[in-house]
């Protein structure tokens, strides 16, 4: 919840946004009422639930002002999802929606901490109702709340110090504030004439806090570690000062707890440390198998209980690394097919594509999975997908056994960990499917003119002559666009030229100087169903393309990603058929050798395939560097330079072991 920038009782009618959870298991007039609410009150802003364990979930990461719950839910009833609200935020507003409008279920209600009660009237338009009751909770919270931190205020003014504050004479407490009895879990009045050293400074530090004579203790902020009320250890660090207390001289120490601080400070230097780890195991891994090995590795090894990286395999996720306490992995349901809203964090994130954090498992109603992790001691769990654009190859799933033990910052470099895991499988992914001797061939027709290729050949055509297309082959140049080498057969070349120049998408269209055919380098603003096969690490062989279909001849290194392929096709182009799918042997079919060019950048790419398109190492030549360098818009120097550096990689592909 935001407010303007007002003061005094006139923030709490001016709020500009209230975020609200909304929980309710029928999704469709969730998403309705949602709508529907943001629609007629701008200033609201609702997010979906669609379970209680779900719910509680989102509560812990978000800080929501109000709560909307339907009464009548599958795995529990709101009020009871209220109750467990209210443990651990009794001040946020709730509001009940039930159909159910009997006098027994108000009084629950009210018995819950529920702040307001809309029973349901599906005979009209409630949306207002609701939403006048949303804000109307939310401002009286919010007015409760002005009170509490004037009322807060006052006594820090009191008190003069945020800090523990204890007056010393003779090493006992003349006085302490309230702050400093919080900390030892005493009442002022018993800490009165109690020795400062031998009840509160660690035995380890004394000495040294002795030790400390009055010019130094005057000068700076130290640091001694206290023993609290509970007897856990706190680091601190104090500043002193002399002072007269009733007439005498005394020694005023002023103390701040920074064991937060201090566990960042020991976090980071962790995370630093894991990230050099990590880095020298990305670089060292020659293969998928090992850099997932090394990762799970590594985190397990730098304080987590359990982590496994799993891939799905017929709507289950199946575990390929496990380190830690496996028992756990071993006995847990991971099908995907199970209650949608209700499942297991490394399920619930490889149905959902997103991460999911369970900050403390306690806090959730009981699932099967729940249990059996809270019978392991695991307390927080994090799990993320790794993936490459929108290709997902796994889920990376950590549990701790400390609830809250993953924050903010921690879950940010797990993300970024699981970015750059997802790249490198990706990476090496590509330098397989280059370099493999055997893989899948299949033919995939796009139908309905869908390739924009289609469109051309469709108003370049006469009735004597249809044209056929062929792209042989498609690189990004870097700036956003899309290069492609095409061949013409049959039909009007100057037709062909004039209607591709016209097409809305392409930016260029260059004659390519070779012999046999009319060849065009097309460069394209936009994907076109080529490249946008380029992260399933698919090699597009040819295209042929005609007025209402075109082919595609790919090779994959396994069928492991066609039907994501087929999938991403279909939701940009609309129908895709497989027309044939073979196992090949690649050196077989034409007993050429396989060279890798993975280590080539885009530009280089470009460049290389230019220069053979082009007729650049013919005898004699068909076009000279400049000639090329022109087509593609980059100056002479530039484009020798890129060439080059293509050639000498290929060649130590080739020739190199």
């Amino acid at each position: 919840m935001t407010e303007s920038p007002t003061d005094g009782h006139r923030g709490v009618s001016s709020l500009e946004t209230i975020d609200v959870l909304l929980v309710d298991d029928n999704e469709r007039w969730a998403a309705f009422t949602a709508e529907e609410l943001e629609r007629q009150e701008p200033s609201l802003r609702v997010e979906l639930a669609f379970g209680a364990n779900e719910a509680l979930s989102a509560l812990r990461e978000t800080e929501h002002d109000c709560l909307v719950v339907d009464y009548r839910m599958p795995e529990t009833n709101g009020i009871q999802l209220v109750e467990r609200v209210r443990e651990s935020r009794p001040e946020l507003p709730v509001v009940l929606v039930t159909g159910e409008g009997s006098e027994t279920v108000a009084a629950r209600a009210i018995d819950a901490g529920v702040t307001d009660y809309l029973p349901k009237d599906p005979k009209i338009d409630q949306t207002p109702i609701l939403a006048g009751k949303i804000r109307n909770a939310v401002e009286r919270r919010a007015l409760r709340r002005a009170i509490e931190d004037s009322e807060q205020r006052y006594r820090t003014v009191i008190e003069q110090s945020r800090d523990a504050i204890v007056i010393l004479r003779d090493g006992l407490i003349l006085f302490c504030n309230e702050r400093f009895a919080e900390f030892t879990d005493s009442s002022v009045d018993d800490l009165v004439d109690t020795p400062f050293v031998e009840a509160f400074v660690h035995e380890a530090d004394r000495e040294r806090f002795r030790g400390i004579d009055r010019e130094i203790l005057t000068d700076g902020v130290h640091r001694v570690r206290l023993v609290t009320g509970d007897g856990t250890v706190a680091h601190c660090e104090y500043t002193g000062r002399e002072l007269a207390y009733d007439g005498a001289p005394a020694t005023m120490l002023s103390i701040r707890d920074v064991t937060a601080k201090r566990l960042k400070e020991v976090r980071h230097r962790r995370e630093r440390n894991l990230n050099r780890h990590l880095q020298r195991a990305l670089v060292a891994s020659r293969t998928r198998e090992e850099l997932e090995d090394a990762v799970v590795t590594e985190l397990a090894d730098q304080g987590y209980d359990l982590v496994w990286f799993g891939t799905v395999v017929d709507r289950t996720l199946q575990p390929r690394v496990v380190a830690g306490d496996r028992r756990y992995v071993d006995e847990v349901e991971l099908s995907l097919e199970r209650t949608e809203h209700e499942c297991e964090p490394s399920v619930w994130a490889a149905r959902t594509g997103t991460a999911q954090v369970i900050s403390d498992l306690e806090a959730l109603f009981p699932a099967d999975w729940r249990e059996l992790a809270l019978e392991r001691g695991f307390r927080a769990a994090i799990a993320l997908p790794v993936g490459y654009e929108d290709v997902v190859y796994g889920v990376l799933t950590a549990y701790r056994s400390g609830p809250d033990s993953i924050d903010d910052a921690e879950r940010e470099f797990l993300r970024d960990l699981a970015a750059t895991v997802g790249y490198a499988i990706h990476h090496m992914d590509a330098r397989k499917a280059l370099t493999a001797d055997h893989g899948v061939e299949a033919r995939i027709e796009l139908q309905d003119g869908a390739h924009y290729l289609s469109e051309i050949a469709a108003f370049a055509g006469v009735e004597t002559s249809e044209p056929e297309l062929v792209v042989h082959s498609t690189y990004s140049n870097g700036d956003g666009e899309v290069v492609q080498y095409v061949t013409l057969r049959g039909g009007s070349t100057e037709r062909f030229r004039d209607v591709a120049a016209d097409h809305p998408i392409v930016q260029d269209v260059v004659p390519v100087r070779r012999a046999e055919a009319d060849s065009f380098q097309f460069t394209v603003d936009g994907p076109t169903p080529e490249s946008t096969l380029a992260p399933f690490n698919a090699r597009v062989r040819s295209t042929q393309v005609t007025a209402d279909r075109a082919v595609l001849r790919i090779e994959l290194p396994s069928r492991e990603n066609l039907d994501a392929l087929v999938e991403r096709l279909e939701d940009r182009y609309g129908r895709v058929s497989v027309l044939s799918l073979v196992e090949r042997e690649w050196t077989d079919r034409d007993g050429t050798l396989a060279v890798d060019t993975s280590a080539l950048t885009e530009k280089q790419a470009v460049a290389l395939e230019a220069a053979y398109r082009h007729g650049y190492f013919e005898q004699p030549r068909r076009s000279s560097a400049t000639d090329i360098a022109n087509v593609l818009g980059v100056s002479h120097s530039t484009y020798l330079q890129h060439l080059r550096a293509a050639q000498q990689k290929v060649f130590e592909a080739f020739y190199c072991d």
